[in-house]
This record gives C-alpha cells, structure tokens and sequence, in this order.
C-alpha cells in the first residue's frame, strides 16, 4: 500500500480540494465518494522493492458525473526528460523521489445510466526512498 499512498499524495498536490482523491487496498472494489469527481489509486500486484527503491503497477480510477471521465496523464505531473514527478507535486514527500509512466491503454466508460463515468488509467511507478 506505500506506492498507491506516495502516487495518491502526488494527485492531492496536484488537483488540490477539487477532486477527491484517496488510496484503496488490493482487491476492494474502486467506489467513488459521495462527493464527485473522485480518483481511487489502488495497486495491480505485487511491488518489487530492493534497499530503499520500490516499483510496482498501479490502477488509477477516476470517476464523474458528466457524461466523459475524467482523464490523467502522468505526463502532466513529470518532467518530460527524466520522468521524475516535478517538484512542486512532492510537496508533503521529504526525501522522496518518484516515476510515473502510462503501461497500458486507459479504458473509459460512461454508458451506464445512473452511475458516475469513470476511466481506469494503468500507471507504473518508481519510488526512491531517501
């Protein structure tokens, strides 16, 4: 649960009080908050972790009332050289640096009358603890 936790900080910095965004556990259904838009970050197996580096998939969901989820791309939140998160979205993560990457097609529906749209979005993330 530490990178969905690190990745989720990450989005609270970067969207702010508009969306509310928080971690769930493996295997919990993704459901969103009373309050919409809302992002769930939950992991999608195990993470690889070595010393104080740690990798690992994530699934990211994103759900809404209006008719088109929402989309993020974890191009926004990185440098477009190096990958790294940019800084001013680790605010609340001392000595931590991070890598975002898309690993697979998002998957967008809205055709379900009465339900919020959602959007999953399939992330890697690398984390050095320092």
């Amino acid at each position: 649960m530490i990178l969905p936790t690190l990745v989720t900080q990450v989005l609270r910095n970067a969207c702010g009080d508009l969306i509310d965004v928080q971690a769930n556990p493996l295997r919990r259904a993704d459901t969103p908050a009373d309050t919409l838009p809302a992002i769930r970050v939950r992991p999608s197996g195990n993470p690889w972790a070595e010393g104080d580096r740690m990798a690992g998939r994530l699934v990211v969901v994103s759900f809404s009332q209006d008719a088109d989820p929402l989309t993020i791309n974890p191009l926004a939140l990185t440098d477009r050289t190096t990958g790294d998160v940019l800084p001013e979205y680790m605010a609340g993560l001392p000595g931590v640096s991070m890598k975002l990457r898309t690993v697979a097609p998002s998957i967008l529906r809205n055709n379900i009358p009465r339900l919020p749209s959602y959007a999953a979005h399939y992330w890697a993330a690398a984390v050095t603890l320092g």
